[in-house]
């Protein structure tokens, strides 16, 4: 390969990198915000209090 061919191989797998990591961090947030709709009050307690019994 060239050093030009090496340079954008580099650049394109960072811009998949960059990529993959953005998708990640918007399905985290999507998912984030669906379970705030969906969890009771009562289902957040229980799990923060089986949480706290595990540590």
């Amino acid at each position: 390969k060239t050093a030009a061919e090496a340079e954008i191989e580099r650049e394109v797998n960072q811009a998949r990198e960059e990529l993959r990591n953005k998708v990640a961090s918007l399905a985290l947030a999507g998912a984030e915000q669906i379970l705030q709709r969906e969890v009771s009050d009562a289902a957040n307690s229980e799990l923060v209090d089986s949480l706290a019994a595990q540590l």
